[in-house]
C-alpha cells in the first residue's frame, strides 16, 4: 500500500543539507539525468541562468560550462547543497548561490532560461508554482525541467504493494499532467518527454541507502507511517527474487519527465 503526503520542508532541507557531504557517491543517475537536461539546452544562449534546486552543483557545472557568459544564479533549499555546490563553482562576477524555498519566496528578477533537475517534485502546490514560475522567465525566454513522475522507482512500488507492506512516496504526477500545467500556466511551445533511467544496485538494501545517501529518505515526515522491519525484509525479499540477476544485482528505474517551455506571459 503506498503512503501519499506532503513533506517537511524544513526537515527536507536539513537532509538534503546534512547528505551534501556524500550525495555525489549515491547520484549515478542524477549525472544521467543532468547530461539529458544539458542536451536540452545545447543550441540555445541565454544571457542569464537561474537553477532551481542546484544540489551539490552536479547540473551546475554542466550549465556554467555551456554558458560562460551568461549571469549564472544557483539556488537550493538546503545550506549543505548551496556551499558544496559554491566549492565546485566559486563565487564569480557571473555566479552567485542563493539559499532559496523557490516555492515559497518571491523573485522580482527574470532569466532567459530557468532550469531545475529533480526538483519540482518536492512541490506541494505545482500548478500554483507554475503559474509563478513564468513571471521568472524573459518574454522570449526559455524554462527547462527534468522531473520524477509517476512510475518512479516502480520496482521498489511493486515490491511493497505485493508484499502488502506501507511504503513513503512523493505525490507524483505523470508527464501528462505537468505538460498540462506549463499550457494551462501560459507557457508556448510546451515539449514534453518521459524518460527511464534504469540504475543497478548491489541488493535492494542499496537501492534504499542510495536514497537516503542522497537525502530523499521520506521517513520520519508527519503522516508518513512507520514501515516496520518484518514489511520491509518481506518487501525487499520480493524486490531480489522478482528483479534480481544471477550476480544479485537489482535494478532501479528513475522515471524522469523533461519540460521544455518558452516563457514571459505572466
Amino acid at each position: 500500500m503506498q503512503s501519499v503526503f506532503t513533506p517537511d520542508r524544513e526537515l527536507v532541507a536539513s537532509r538534503f543539507s546534512a547528505a551534501a557531504g556524500v550525495y555525489d557517491c549515491y547520484a549515478e543517475h542524477h549525472r544521467l539525468i543532468a547530461s539529458e537536461v544539458l542536451n536540452i539546452v545545447n543550441g540555445i544562449n541565454p544571457q542569464s541562468v537561474l537553477e532551481l534546486g542546484c544540489g551539490t552543483g552536479i547540473l551546475s557545472l554542466g550549465l556554467h560550462r555551456s554558458f560562460p557568459e551568461a549571469l549564472k544564479v544557483f539556488t537550493d533549499i538546503a545550506p549543505g547543497m548551496v556551499e558544496t555546490c559554491r566549492r565546485k563553482i566559486p563565487l564569480s562576477d557571473l555566479v552567485s548561490h542563493r539559499i532559496w524555498d523557490f516555492e515559497r519566496n518571491h523573485c522580482d528578477c527574470q532569466y532567459g532560461l530557468v532550469v531545475s533537475s529533480c526538483a519540482l517534485q518536492w512541490l506541494s502546490n505545482p500548478a500554483s508554482f507554475v503559474r509563478k514560475l513564468s513571471s521568472l522567465v524573459v518574454p522570449g525566454g526559455v524554462t527547462i525541467h527534468a522531473i520524477p513522475v509517476r512510475g518512479m522507482l516502480g520496482e521498489l512500488e511493486q515490491s511493497f504493494s505485493e508484499t502488502g507492506g506501507s511504503w513513503n512516496s512523493l505525490n507524483y504526477l505523470s508527464g501528462a499532467d505537468w505538460d498540462k500545467l506549463f499550457i494551462e500556466s501560459g507557457f508556448s511551445s510546451v515539449r514534453g518527454y518521459s524518460l527511464d533511467f534504469t540504475v543497478y544496485y548491489h541488493s535492494p538494501t542499496d537501492t534504499l541507502r542510495a536514497v537516503r545517501g542522497i537525502g530523499a529518505s521520506l521517513s520520519g515526515h508527519s503522516g508518513a507511517p512507520v514501515v516496520s522491519p518484518g514489511a520491509l525484509r518481506k518487501a525487499l525479499d520480493f524486490y531480489q527474487s522478482e528483479f534480481g540477476d544471477d550476480s544479485g544485482s537489482v535494478p532501479a528505474t528513475y522515471r524522469i519527465h523533461f519540460v521544455a517551455a518558452s516563457g514571459g506571459f505572466a
